[in-house]
């Protein structure tokens, strides 16, 4: 019988299943990959914001990622929300003892309602500690801005590539602001991946009016799906934004709040 192959991911969880591990094992799930997951904290949550959330310490934390690494050939790995500065430096210590794995760093710093997630501490560990241990980095822009410490989006890229992420894609997916959602027509998306060997390649991609809760994290999940599944990075990255075209394309409100990616579409993947 196959074996389908196997992707880790580290985040947070939300009960609403609109992003988090949740939307990662749904993605996982429909792209042919067994999902494993390590709980970074637990939040309080619907599809509008993130009301509260406690972090697991980060012990517990390193339990988890330890005896699923030690019982799973993990071919790839997503890293989310950390919640604390322990949980960043639990995690870039553990994925530096396992340097041949992949991993897909989504640097969640604010929920999609605008509820702060990441402290000054969990940023700058970020930068220092996380950076050079992935892959692939796939900040939004808000969270490049915070990353690469300056406001300047012409030099994002190569900043964060300077502060040691080896690829990086920056997209422009996140929430818009009143002024630009009355704006028709709405402007794409527009995506930048810049990779290690220089190359850097810009991608377009449609823009749909309602606000998406979970675009991120399903976009990561896809990258690092497609990763498991022996793509290398940039026609993992094509592959994932295609996945999402269509996800958010057939996406839906399941609650009161924003819309979520339908990450169950039936020509993904």
């Amino acid at each position: 019988m196959h074996r389908p192959t196997i992707a880790l991911t580290i985040a947070g969880s939300d009960p609403g299943g609109g992003a988090g591990l949740q939307a990662d094992l749904t993605t996982f799930t429909r792209l042919g990959v067994h999902g494993a997951t390590a709980i970074t904290a637990i939040t309080v949550q619907d599809t509008r914001n993130v009301a509260d959330f406690d972090v697991l310490p980060a012990r517990r934390l390193a339990d988890q990622i330890e005896i699923t690494l030690a019982d799973l050939p993990v071919a790839a790995i997503k890293v989310g929300m950390l919640g604390s500065a322990e949980n960043v430096e639990t995690v870039a210590a553990l994925l530096a003892a396992h340097p041949h794995i992949p991993v897909v760093l989504d640097p969640v710093m604010v929920a999609g309602g605008g509820s702060e997630l990441a402290t000054r501490a969990v940023v700058d560990l970020t930068r220092e500690r996380l950076l050079p241990r992935a892959t692939v980095v796939t900040p939004n822009t808000p969270e490049a801005a915070r990353l690469s410490g300056h406001d300047d989006a012409s030099r994002w890229g190569e900043t964060l590539r300077a502060l040691g992420a080896r690829n990086v894609l920056i997209t422009g997916g996140h929430a818009l602001t009143d002024a630009e959602a009355n704006h028709q027509p709405l402007q794409p998306i527009v995506n930048v991946l810049y990779r290690e060997d220089g190359h850097m390649r810009r991608f377009e991609l449609p823009r749909r009016s309602p606000s998406f809760h979970g675009s991120g994290c399903t976009l990561a999940a896809a990258i690092t799906a497609f990763l498991a599944r022996g793509r290398d990075l940039e026609p993992a990255v094509i592959e994932a934004q295609g996945f999402m075209t269509e996800a958010i394309a057939t996406g839906y409100a399941p609650g009161r709040g924003q819309h979520v990616p339908n990450r169950l579409c039936p020509q993904a993947g």
